[in-house]
């Protein structure tokens, strides 16, 4: 795909943005291929063409937060205006987007990395009921 078809789809996904503009969207598609070893003048594989959306997304998101952190809350006796949580909600849909894209990137290149439980040591955790300060002088087994 080339960037303008990526950059057609990102502007059709942030279309409900109020002044988020086709340029804009050729503008992180572009930032995005070159992150991933394209020239904005290549095609992207179609396998990686979803990793690419998904980047131009996560940073159109952050860039967007950024933008309208300066949003605020007014109140004048019945009537009020609050658009201070604006910039908290692309934040936290940027970091969705983010989670959405790590994942995407551990599927197409299997580097998903994941911890394991450990095993070496049993659960420590009091039992229900009891706690240091309750019924008796005995403290907690450390193991």
């Amino acid at each position: 795909m080339t960037a303008q078809e990526l950059a057609e789809i990102l502007f059709r996904r942030f279309k409900g943005v109020p002044g988020f503009t086709e340029v804009e969207a050729l503008e992180l598609i572009e930032d995005a291929m070159r992150a991933h070893g394209y020239a904005p003048s290549d095609s992207v594989k179609e396998g990686e063409a979803n990793l690419v959306l998904l980047y131009a997304q996560s940073e159109g998101a952050y860039q967007i937060a950024f933008s309208v952190a300066h949003y605020f809350r007014f109140s004048d006796g019945e009537e009020s205006v609050d658009k201070s949580m604006v910039a908290d909600n692309y934040r936290r849909l940027a970091r969705d987007l983010k989670t959405d894209y790590e994942a995407e990137k551990g599927r197409l290149f299997g580097s998903n990395f994941r911890t394991m439980r450990r095993i070496d040591r049993p659960n420590t955790t009091p039992p229900t009921g009891q706690s240091r300060f309750g019924w008796g002088t005995e403290k907690w087994r450390k193991f």
